[in-house]
């Protein structure tokens, strides 16, 4: 089914009312509906058979054409409203009553476009976070019809009732994007409309990350009191660089021992709502990632007696990933045992992961350490991994004293 029919069939009576985009087929209508008189005939043939139809063809603000084509019972009710039709006085109300709305645009966005560029995942959160905080407020409105202020003021409400910084800004991003689709490349409102939605919001104050030295690593890996579940998931974190989810969903048959590699191909995917699910890392790029001889040997002695299938931290009755907010309250145990600093995340691992190679390690090139972390892009990791590091520093005024004598 194209755009157009989908959202071109409105009933304000009980027959049909078929608008129809520019797109459509007017050339065999020139003689009866774009003569600026339009028509109004009997149907001969089909369901419709001995209904009237009137057809007429209308200019929009934008200056593009748009034809209206509905079905009466009678001749004389056909004509009543060609008549009003062609002074103009229900023009304006037939293309409002049309127009469609900000929730019937969310739903075809779901359906057809953005499955085809995004991940499942992504999309259900999109439709979830939509159902849960717009829908009840701007789901029935006509996007032309959608008043900045209304959007400043949903913006506060949401605020006022609890919802973070954060979780604003995410419902911000959908609505902005739907917007700019319904303008291009859809075109289902003039271009000349400003998305009322792009309103500035306070941003939510960044969380400064920790990034750790060798020394405190080899330090955190050595505590006495981690037991050997722990010690592994944390030398995963610091020693591969791999992502929570990627831990999440790891099984014994990933580990490959004899090649030193770690073959990260599945994730534990969370959405909206807490639903979890194992599918492809990010973006769906799998990788090998570099097993060194501390992680090695850490990993060994830990999964040691495990079936290929099995998952190396299970939940606690069978065999599938722990849930996430689980694996939370295991890592809040490591940071207290291996004494590390309070506010450390998993994430911040796969940073001090990233950030020792980048600044210690000259000799692994940019395409290796990508190819290792599952990066798209180098710049990735150089605008977001790369923290200052003082060993790094070392490095450095050793090869400017070495380069200068």
């Amino acid at each position: 089914m194209e755009l157009r029919d989908r959202f071109a069939i409105v009933a304000p009576t009980p027959h049909l009312l078929l608008v129809e985009s520019p797109s459509a087929n007017l050339v065999g209508m020139r003689t009866r509906a774009d003569n600026n008189d339009g028509s109004c005939r009997e149907v001969l043939t089909g369901r419709h058979k001995g209904k009237w139809r009137v057809q007429y063809v209308y200019t929009t603000p934008t200056g593009l054409k748009e034809r209206l084509s509905r079905l009466f019972d009678t001749k004389t009710e056909g004509k009543i409203f060609l008549r009003a039709l062609r002074h103009g006085e229900k023009v304006e109300e037939t293309r409002r009553s049309r127009e469609v709305t900000l929730g019937e645009w969310f739903d075809w966005l779901a359906e057809n476009d953005w499955p085809e560029n995004l991940a499942e995942v992504t999309v259900t959160q999109r439709k979830k976070r939509f159902a849960k905080y717009v829908e009840k407020t701007f789901g029935k409105v006509p996007l032309s019809k959608i008043d900045p202020l209304r959007v400043r003021a949903f913006y506060k409400e949401l605020r006022d009732k609890g919802a973070s910084e954060s979780l604003v800004i995410s419902v911000k991003g959908d609505l902005v994007r739907a917007f700019n689709q319904a303008i291009t490349p859809y075109q289902r409102i003039p271009m000349s409309l400003a998305n009322p939605f792009r309103l500035p919001l306070p941003q939510p104050k960044p969380r400064e990350a920790v990034a750790l030295t060798p020394n405190e690593v080899r330090k955190a890996l050595a505590s006495k009191d981690l037991d050997l579940s722990r010690r592994a998931m944390l030398a995963l974190f610091l020693l591969a660089g791999v992502r929570l989810g990627e831990m999440m969903a790891m099984t014994r048959g990933q580990l490959r021992f004899e090649d030193d590699l770690i073959v990260v191909d599945r994730a534990v995917l969370v959405a909206f709502g807490g639903l979890q699910t194992v599918g492809l890392p990010k973006k769906g790029k799998t990788r090998n990632a570099v097993m060194c001889k501390k992680l090695k040997g850490i990993l060994q002695e830990f999964a040691s007696g495990k079936s290929d299938d099995d998952y190396l931290w299970p939940a606690a009755t069978e065999n599938k990933p722990r849930m996430k907010k689980l694996v939370y309250a295991t890592w809040r145990t490591i940071v207290k045992d291996a004494k590390l600093p309070a506010e450390m995340s998993p994430h911040d691992c796969r940073l001090t992961h990233i950030n020792i190679i980048e600044k210690l390690m000259p000799e692994v090139s940019t395409t290796t350490l990508k190819e290792h972390v599952g990066h798209a892009a180098s710049g990735v990791t150089e605008a977001n991994y790369t923290r200052p590091l003082t060993s790094a520093q070392a490095v450095l005024r050793g090869a400017l004293d070495r380069v200068l004598r």
